[in-house]
């Protein structure tokens, strides 16, 4: 039942934050936050290349991330906008990847505490779903991009709202990756042979 009701509180979270009628109460991404996002992802690209996580293969190839001020400014326009979709950035360097996440609540100010560690957390825990294949598995997506071996750069931007009805204060999170991974037909990283 409790499963249920965060699927209910998704889907009305999709639909309120879809709308991009938000008013930003909230915005930006800290310098400690932006470190800590970069050592969050390359702990877990670490654990891959050592062997250590959990149901995946030992990788050989994975880069470590940088932040990327210009990755992070695509990113805060996009959660500025407080419209919980994914959105094409240009960059002519590389193609963008991007993850989302969104959370809403029905009080102010009670959103996701420490919320890089949370938010990484929830998209590496989709490894449990992923048998390492060429990509795409349906679900796994956001790990994916997490891993993706020849990632370099990562920027992030982050916006809390108010909208109107129970769960008025949301919460988006968006972040770019530089070069983008989830490419079809493409593993997400190198094993040893």
């Amino acid at each position: 039942m409790a499963n249920l009701q965060v699927v209910i509180l998704l889907i009305a979270v999709c639909f309120k934050l879809g709308a991009g009628e938000g008013t930003l109460l909230g915005f930006g991404v800290s310098a400690a936050e932006q470190k800590q996002i970069v050592d969050l992802h390359n702990s877990v690209r670490n654990q891959i290349m050592e062997g250590t996580l959990s149901g995946q293969p030992k990788g050989v190839n994975l880069l470590q991330l940088k932040y990327d001020s210009s990755l992070a400014e695509a990113a805060q326009e996009i959660a500025n906008t407080t419209i919980f979709k994914h959105a094409a950035v240009s960059d002519d360097r590389f193609y963008v990847g991007q993850n989302l996440f969104a959370a809403a609540s029905t009080a102010p100010g009670s959103g996701i505490a420490n919320w890089t560690s949370a938010i990484i957390s929830s998209w590496v825990s989709e490894h449990k779903s992923y048998t390492y294949a060429k990509c795409c598995v349906s679900g796994t997506g956001h790990y994916t991009q997490v891993i993706w071996a020849k990632t370099q750069y990562v920027g992030c931007g982050f916006s809390y709202f108010k909208t109107t009805g129970k769960y008025a204060y949301n919460y988006l999170y968006v972040c770019n990756y530089g070069p983008g991974g989830n490419s079809v037909g493409s593993y997400p990283y190198e094993t040893e042979s």
